[in-house]
């Protein structure tokens, strides 16, 4: 094999708050700069996490959109900068850039393309499902985030068993090895209560079910009357939610705290996580969490359970059901001995499964045709 540097290009909507962004920062973050020239193109917009990129002295381009309507050309952009930057291979994340990113690829003679379903309600759209059965024939492999995800894509897109490969998301963990001042931090975030925290960091959507975890909270009230919920995120339910829990009289006890950049002190001040997603693929809060040395509550769909083991490290329960919700929470808040074993044993699942590193080192293997 040659030394030689291979121009690879992440091609995603943007680089905002969010998962499937967090997987393209911690690839760049932690691939073999001595292998690969690594840089970004964003389809839609840019985003938070582009000054961590270009932190890194990489490239971060971008597709300006048009000022209304669909722009049904983007893919012959998408080839400009492809031919521009000289690119020998493409990782597109999710339909359009897969699309637009497949296009452009076959327009300007890139020769690989990865791509990586982060996970959806299947069935999607009929349009957006046959439109990624077409580019499944023209990409190396198409890679799901949990076993999960691969199995709706062979079932509902009838993707070649051939094409597809489970890369599970991958953080790095040593972001999350934090010291807060734990009375500052509720001050900050205007908490005024001294008794436990729950709490998650989602885009604010109704994927995460966060209306089940307000419903379960006057349970969860009763029996610790002075505990706090920290909603962290952003999305489409947010006014409709701080009125759902004026109406279930538990908004003193709720605080809506927008998107953050600081979810490693967050997790750090949290006594749980408790994610109660109606769907997932394997969603990276769950991975940050473990990290972080914060126990789980999550629900039992998608790929959540191949990150958390009922019982060894976390608690899965029954999703869309605000009583099993309330007492996988209060079971755990009362139980100190079982959050402290869900806290060893989820950062030993961490380290061994769910590193950066290990992660961006089976894409490596993808970009080479190696997988």
């Amino acid at each position: 094999m040659t030394n030689r540097r291979y121009t690879l290009m992440q091609v995603t909507h943007d680089l905002d708050i969010g998962g499937l962004q967090q997987v393209v920062v911690n690839i760049c973050k932690s691939i073999n700069r001595e292998k690969f020239d690594v840089s970004v193109l964003c389809l839609r917009n840019l985003g938070a996490y582009v000054p961590e990129v270009e932190g890194l002295g990489l490239k971060v381009h971008f597709i300006p959109q048009k000022e209304s309507g669909v722009d049904y050309f983007s893919f012959v952009k998408a080839a400009e900068v492809f031919k521009r930057e000289n690119v020998e291979i493409i990782h597109t994340h999710n339909t359009q850039p897969l699309i637009d990113g497949t296009l452009g690829a076959l327009l300007s003679g890139v020769k690989t393309i990865v791509h990586t379903d982060h996970a959806r309600n299947f069935p999607d759209k009929k349009r957006y499902m046959f439109a990624e059965w077409c580019m499944s024939h023209l990409v190396y492999k198409m890679v799901g985030v949990s076993d999960h995800t691969v199995a709706n894509l062979r079932k509902y897109e009838r993707i070649p068993h051939k094409k597809l490969t489970t890369i599970p998301n991958g953080i790095d963990g040593g972001k999350y090895q934090v010291s807060i001042d734990k009375n500052r931090k509720r001050k900050e975030l205007g908490i005024p209560h001294d008794g436990p925290i729950i709490g998650l960091g989602v885009r604010i959507a109704e994927q995460k079910g966060i209306t089940y975890l307000l419903h379960a909270m006057p349970a969860i009230l009763k029996r610790f009357p002075d505990l706090s919920l920290v909603i962290a995120g952003d999305g489409n339910l947010v006014e409709a939610l701080k009125q759902e829990a004026r109406e279930l009289n538990i908004d003193s006890h709720v605080f809506f705290v927008g998107p953050r950049l600081d979810m490693p002190e967050l997790l750090k001040l949290f006594h749980l996580y408790v994610l109660p997603s109606l769907w997932e693929g394997l969603p990276m809060v769950l991975l940050e969490a473990m990290a972080a040395g914060c126990p789980i509550v999550a629900t039992h769909v998608g790929g959540n359970a191949q990150a958390i083991t009922d019982g060894y490290n976390g608690t899965l329960i029954e999703s869309r059901n605000p009583q099993k919700l309330a007492e996988g929470v209060v079971d755990l808040l009362c139980r100190e001995d079982l959050r402290e074993k869900y806290i060893r044993n989820g950062l030993q699942v961490f380290r061994d499964r769910f590193s950066a590193d290990i992660m961006t080192r089976r894409y490596e293997e993808l970009y080479l045709r190696k997988g």
